[in-house]
């Protein structure tokens, strides 16, 4: 489905269907706001369109295929969110923060998916195809967060309690969260893919499997950069299988077990083979790794409710 598909989704949610909007902008100025579909698909670069006290809003950005709405208070109940979501199409959704001004005003470090995304607030979340921006979908279960799993491929993911009132707090309990499901060097989201993520990961190619091996020395550091890195080269085989030696395994393979067995399970998050090769032989470590989930103690109480 593409942007202007959604954005009639977005147009008859009942928070914008019965009322036109106060203001166009961007390149909507100068239609009428009672035709404000029709002005947003009209754009090219950048049009939004503006209810009440410019909170309420629906903006477009199709050079990015971006479509994004704000609910004032709307998506601050997990049920209400999944409700709305569940109403209109995404492949990947940022979810706002309840303290959108206290945390801007306090100047804390922030996370998103970019590209005009939302700045991470209490959650997020993916539907079908749009998993595959994660390294894996592994990366759920192990997350210091809420996992709800919802019909036709839907994952939402949230970030701290609701019931937190004081934005510090639920700051310092999202914040982690946020880094890991975000665009940064320790994170599990591929926001898109470029040459020098690629150069990153060398290694020897077999092609009868499709496979890069990269030997690490001892010693050596491997950075979760690089593991990011390795998961994107993946995924830009993926979705070009048409060049040439394509890429749908990469092991990592250690001199020192010890140092395999550190690094495994950052390794096995990201679906990248661990293996090590010493004086006992080739043996490969993620396969028979089983890790159990250790959610936060307010994932569980809330679980449990």
């Amino acid at each position: 489905m593409d942007w202007k598909a959604r954005l009639d989704r977005i147009s008859r949610l009942s928070a914008f269907a019965n009322v036109p909007p106060s203001e166009l902008g961007r390149e909507a100025v100068g239609f009428a706001t009672a035709d404000w579909v029709s002005a947003l698909k009209a754009t090219r670069v950048h049009g939004i369109a503006f209810w009440d006290t410019r909170r309420k809003q629906v903006g477009v950005r199709p050079g990015s295929d971006l479509t994004a709405f704000s609910i004032p208070a709307a998506f601050s109940e997990v049920a209400e969110a999944i409700e709305i979501l569940t109403a209109v199409d995404f492949g990947v959704a940022g979810l706002g923060s309840v303290f959108f001004n206290e945390w801007i005003e306090a100047d804390y470090k922030r996370w998103s998916f970019s590209r005009s995304h939302i700045d991470h607030g209490w959650g997020c979340a993916f539907r079908g195809a749009g998993h595959d921006h994660l390294v894996s979908r592994r990366w759920l279960d192990f997350g210091p967060w809420r996992v709800i799993r919802r019909p036709n491929d839907t994952t939402f993911v949230q970030f701290h309690d609701l019931a937190i009132t004081d934005p510090a707090e639920a700051y310092e309990v999202a914040k982690v969260g946020h880094e890991r499901m975000g665009v940064s060097y320790t994170g599990g989201f591929i926001q898109q893919i470029a040459q020098w993520m690629l150069d990153d990961v060398p290694g020897a190619y077999t092609a009868a499997d499709k496979k890069l091996t990269r030997v690490i020395p001892a010693d050596t550091e491997v950075s979760q950069l690089n593991m990011l890195n390795a998961a994107t080269m993946r995924r830009h085989y993926r979705l070009n299988p048409g060049l040439s030696q394509p890429v749908d395994r990469i092991a990592y393979v250690f001199v020192v077990e010890e140092q395999a067995r550190a690094y495994l399970h950052e390794l096995w998050l990201r679906e990248l083979e661990c293996w090590v090769h010493d004086g006992r032989g080739l043996r490969r470590l993620d396969a028979d790794y089983h890790p159990t989930p250790t959610p936060p103690d307010w994932v569980r109480r809330l679980d449990a409710q």
